[in-house]
């Protein structure tokens, strides 16, 4: 039996996979994504390299480690349950406890009955199991801050359920209420009717929430699209969400939008995208207020891939709800820092605090990233004021790749792998999406000074800590429409980053700075990536992306590096020196 008072490593091996360790205390000490070591959007898999990254920043320690999953038992009864509630309310899925039990079984096969064996032949042991809804709800729980707060569960599906409610308090969640994935299927249809309008539905639900600003409310649309969703649900019926976790993806693919074109095809794609968010909404709020014991003047905290949807999280925030927290990986790259969380409480003692930021990953010196610059032959400056630098060259209409810190945990950047430009521009949607390669009509975010953000956005209140981490969206005010058109969503929104000098004292004096020349609180920031890449993790990652010629400057470290100064090199020998980097 491990001690007790060890700390904790949780992990989990779906997609998003990743690892963290919290100390004993409730402390996140490191938490980071499969997918920035390894370069592959929604890493599946044991999370190697996470897991190595641990051993290397904190040595052998002794803890206790958190998978994932379900004991056998607990699978069966939870399958066998979901059979039953299918067959009695007359509802299709092609899971059932036969097939699901036989992949536990086969797993445990390739390993043994305390540790879970990779594709690779890497082994890594495990002490506790820790269920997928479990897990998201000590993700939001013991990082809001609130001793006691209704915790919500909403994503697609995970071991069988697709939300759950439960009380917290006293550092104790108690579970009050479940639905099975095919009777509440508000994330597995938003994913289904994502690949409807042909996007990739494990990715790309966030541009459906982009879109459907662009929309417009179409009643007929609305009807006709619940009608093919909730059908998609009924016995005897094509189950389009798990026939897209299926063997024939591209056929379904296919399916799914000939399905478009024969019943949807009268409406607009933006209409289609507005009905989507809009039956969401409905859906998510109409659940809370069924299953959520009491909402006006109390505390909620959320988890799980629905809550990647800001636009909902301010609309449950609008039910009436004193404080609302959304853990900032609230998609399953969050799973990990629960599992620790739900070992570290068989030990009691465990009690939520307000986590002030999210740069658990990997540091690195700046010898270190001095090298990386070396070897790549970039021309750089040290610069000793590199905030008034940074905020001269924004103010100057430049874009400045910032890179600096620990990487952040979760879907969004927030300062330290981030690309920052100024707010002014209204036409920056357009060019600089295309610039970066990404969907245009995707709204960028602002970071704002968290003393100033008053000004700029409406009823923070309640909401404020859930905004360090761009988890929400707010309606702006006249003057932040004014004076920072380019991250107000078609729609009046935004979806900020309030920054203050304790959360991210670096990009908050940068934020200062360039305050101080234009008048204006907010910068834009974006993801240090191009499209379909992870968020850069390395310094390697970052002089990568820099070479591709669509930053204007890189500021890393201490460093500064000027795009103009540097020597034109063939695409083809900068991939050849992308290998040789690798490969290093």
């Amino acid at each position: 039996m491990p001690d007790l008072a060890a700390h904790a490593i949780g992990w989990h091996d779906s997609h998003c996979a990743s690892a963290a360790l919290v100390s004993p205390e409730g402390r996140v000490l490191f938490a980071a994504a499969e997918e920035r070591f390894t370069k592959r959007k929604m890493q599946k898999g044991p999370p190697s390299a996470a897991l190595e990254d641990i051993r290397r920043r904190f040595g052998a320690l002794d803890a206790i480690r958190c998978y994932t999953d379900l004991p056998l038992p607990a699978k069966i009864a939870r399958n066998a349950g979901l059979v039953w509630n299918s067959l009695r309310r007359g509802l299709n899925c092609s899971k059932s406890a036969v097939s699901l039990t036989g992949t536990y079984l086969r797993r445990a096969g390739r390993g043994c009955a305390h540790g879970i064996v990779g594709e690779t032949g890497n082994s890594e042991p495990f002490d506790a199991l820790c269920e997928h809804h479990t897990a998201h709800a000590a993700s939001a729980y013991y990082l809001c801050g609130f001793d006691r707060a209704y915790v919500v569960t909403i994503d697609g599906v995970g071991d069988c359920l697709s939300a759950t409610v439960s009380e917290g308090a006293n550092g104790e969640l108690r579970r009050l209420r479940s639905s099975y994935y095919n009777e509440f299927t508000v994330g597995a249809d938003y994913e289904t009717f994502t690949a409807l309008l042909g996007f990739n539905p494990d990715r790309h639900c966030g541009k459906i929430t982009g879109l459907a600003a662009y929309g417009e409310r179409n009643e007929p649309c609305i009807r006709a699209l619940a009608t093919f969703l909730q059908d998609s649900w009924r016995r005897g019926r094509r189950n389009y969400f798990d026939a897209l976790h299926g063997p024939n993806v591209t056929a379904t693919l296919t399916e799914l939008r000939a399905r478009r074109n024969s019943m949807l095809g009268r409406f607009r794609r933006e209409d289609l995208a507005y009905a989507m968010q809009h039956l969401a909404e409905q859906w998510v709020l109409g659940w809370i207020r069924e299953n959520v014991p009491r909402i006006t003047g109390q505390r909620i905290a959320l988890a799980g891939g629905v809550f990647a949807n800001v636009r909902i999280n301010q609309k449950i925030k609008e039910l009436g709800f004193a404080n609302i927290f959304v853990t900032p990986p609230m998609d399953d790259s969050g799973l990990s820092i629960g599992a620790a969380y739900h070992a570290l409480t068989r030990s009691g003692g465990v009690v939520p605090h307000r986590v002030p930021h999210m740069f658990l990953g990997p540091c690195y010196t700046d010898d270190e990233i001095q090298e990386a610059l070396d070897r790549a032959g970039i021309r750089y400056e040290k610069v000793s004021h590199q905030a008034i630098a940074v905020a001269r060259l924004l103010s100057e209409g430049k874009i400045v790749g910032r890179f600096d810190g620990c990487m952040e945990f979760g879907p969004r950047a927030l300062g330290n792998r981030s690309i920052l430009y100024h707010t002014a521009d209204p036409k920056v949607n357009a060019w600089l999406n295309r610039r970066l390669q990404r969907t245009e009509f995707m709204p960028f975010a602002p970071a704002t000074l968290a003393d100033q953000a008053d000004r700029c956005y409406e009823r923070l209140d309640g909401g404020r800590h859930a905004a360090e981490f761009m988890t929400i969206t707010f309606d702006c005010t006249d003057y932040m429409k004014h004076v920072s058109p380019a991250v107000v969503h078609v729609d009046g929104t935004a979806r900020p980053q309030l920054v203050t000098p304790e959360g991210n004292p670096g990009l908050h004096e940068i934020i200062e700075e360039y305050y101080k020349i234009t008048g204006v609180p907010s910068v834009v920031n974006t993801s240090f990536n191009m499209h379909e890449s992870p968020i850069i993790a390395t310094p390697e990652d970052a002089v990568q992306t820099f070479q591709d010629g669509r930053l204007d400057y890189l500021a890393i470290g201490p460093f500064l590096a000027d795009a103009s100064r540097q020597d034109r090199v063939p695409e083809s020998a900068r991939a050849l020196k992308r290998e040789e980097t690798t490969h290093a």
